[in-house]
């Protein structure tokens, strides 16, 4: 019986808790970036979902993988490699390979006494993904070339990206 209590107050604990919490966005992708790319010769690898709910379902990677490589100095080859899924309401659910984005950042500017670092950062978005079954959308997608800035300082760091 004294057991039973405990589980119920822990369980009725983690049920507070997680009611309690808002939602949390962490993790690539970023709506700005910074204009260091990855080291020369060196890999960033991440493994991550997305998820959007509409009226009509739920869609979104799971999950997606992105691979950043280092492949001259000051340039950072990209490719994002989604594992997609649609489920609608109504119809029949899919899941297979989404749309893959790829890219690359260069960074033009370095640091200086008077001057931030600048890097452009464009993709493309090529049509992999099966648009008929709500896994891609059927065509390429260019995205205007983001340009961001980082300045440090003895007290802040300041970032732009436009």
């Amino acid at each position: 019986m004294h057991s039973l209590l405990r589980i119920q107050k822990s369980a009725f604990l983690a049920v507070l808790i997680f009611s309690l919490t808002a939602t949390s966005y962490a993790g690539p992708p970023f709506l700005t970036d910074d204009p260091e790319p990855v080291e020369l010769h060196h890999w960033e690898f991440y493994l991550a979902t997305q998820q959007n709910q509409a009226s009509d379902g739920w869609s979104g990677t799971a999950p997606h993988f992105e691979v950043n490589y280092g492949a001259v100095a000051d340039l950072q080859l990209h490719m994002i490699a989604p594992l997609a899924y649609d489920n609608p309401k109504v119809g029949s659910s899919h899941y297979g390979l989404g749309d893959m984005e790829l890219g690359f950042k260069y960074r033009f500017v370095h640091e200086t006494e008077t001057l931030p670092q600048i890097a452009i950062f464009p993709l493309i978005e090529l049509p992999t993904g099966d648009d008929k079954n709500g896994l891609g959308n059927g065509k390429s997608q260019a995205f205007k070339s983001p340009l961001g800035q980082r300045k440090k300082s003895l007290h802040q760091t300041s970032k732009f990206a436009a």
